[in-house]
């Protein structure tokens, strides 16, 4: 390869490396504020749903405090009166389900039997002091407790009251607001999709009865049933008990995915709630970034190239080929007008002049022939 040409692809390659590496540094600090930004708005999700669960327990509590209250429920629980009762809280169950979400509205006897679930009001008889904490706390000292809780309906967010009259107590009141209204509603406020994973070792209802996925973390709630499936199979979620983000990959889009513990109302650790961004827009950003980063650094070293191709042979194989020919010149031959002003070519050519006429006249002093 001639001079000229290795010059030129050395020094191209170079500013083109450079371009490179400049550009692969910009990114990777681009890629870094970018998971930094999927992280903030991740947990910001997170943030609003247990903003949302906080509300609708607070709201639960409200409710169900009313209704302990109620002298009517007071009387019809302390008769026994189930039928009445029924009559009584049907209508009630339905306007806090299509106001707030609740659909749990549930009696107990002050001994913690199921006495009336109303919305299944075939359903009763069971003791509930083996596997419902939350009866149990309030029955022993008559304060309002509110969070999730396991019971035979699922997974809930619950408020459980007391139901009191002058003669003591009368039993207690609880209430449950559908997890997945509430998962939608979050959704709706951010644009994640979320669900809740339940530990089977740790959620066993205590009925008796197992929930589904032994050899996993079972689906409890979800705004997208089918996409949590899919990444359940895909080992993208796993019990943790500190947040964990990843990213998943499928059809071309990409998310962002975190998982957080999911506590009871006593703080046990029961299972994890997921998290889900659609992040595509953003990661196509950043290959757009990289595909513009290898388009700049192929065009400075096409760029660069001729530049330098151009630069070498006027300023370096050109005034080369000149100083050549001059020393191969014959004596008495003029000599060609300077192919560049650079003073050091122009140094140069005046030095081999002088040794050729030097190298002339010892000649002509021999006599011999120039």
């Amino acid at each position: 390869m001639r001079l000229d040409r290795s010059l030129s692809l050395i020094s191209a390659s170079l500013i083109a490396g450079i371009l490179l590496a400049g550009g692969l540094v910009t990114l990777a600090g681009q890629r870094a504020l970018l998971r930094d930004a999927q992280t903030i708005q991740i947990e910001d999700a997170s943030t609003v749903l247990s903003t949302v669960m906080e509300q609708a327990a607070t709201l639960s509590a409200t409710h169900s405090e009313a209704i302990g209250a109620d002298a009517d429920i007071a009387g019809l629980m302390t008769s026994g009166d189930r039928a009445a009762l029924l009559a009584h809280a049907a209508p009630l169950l339905a306007r806090l389900d299509a106001g707030g979400g609740i659909n749990v509205l549930h009696f107990h006897t002050p001994d913690m039997t199921s006495f009336l679930r109303v919305w299944e009001p075939d359903n009763f008889g069971q003791d509930l002091s083996t596997f419902r904490p939350m009866v149990v706390a309030v029955n022993r000292d008559r304060r309002t407790r509110k969070g999730l809780e396991l019971g035979l309906k699922g997974l809930s967010l619950r408020a459980v009251s007391a139901i009191e009259t002058p003669r003591g107590l009368a039993g207690t009141v609880e209430i449950g607001v559908d997890l997945t209204a509430l998962l939608h509603l979050a959704k709706a406020a951010t644009g994640a999709d979320y669900a809740l994973f339940l530990d089977p070792a740790a959620a066993v209802r205590q009925d008796g009865t197992r929930l589904d996925g032994k050899a996993g973390l079972a689906l409890e709630a979800a705004t997208e049933a089918a996409f949590f499936g899919t990444l359940q199979q895909a080992s993208a979620i796993e019990l943790s008990r500190a947040p964990k983000f990843t990213t998943y990959k499928t059809e071309g889009r990409i998310f962002g995915v975190m998982g957080r513990p999911l506590l009871d109302y006593s703080g046990n650790l029961i299972g994890t709630i997921v998290i889900a961004r659609d992040f595509t827009s953003l990661e196509s950003h950043l290959s757009r970034a990289f595909v513009t980063l290898a388009v700049i650094s192929i065009c400075g070293f096409l760029i660069a190239f001729p530049l330098f191709m151009s630069a070498i042979r006027a300023f370096v194989i050109r005034p080369l080929g000149d100083l050549a020919a001059s020393c191969a010149m014959d004596a008495g031959a003029v000599a060609p007008p300077p192919s560049s002003r650079l003073r050091d070519y122009l140094d140069l050519r005046a030095g081999i002049e002088r040794l050729r006429a030097g190298q002339d006249a010892a000649a002509g002093d021999r006599g011999e022939a120039p």
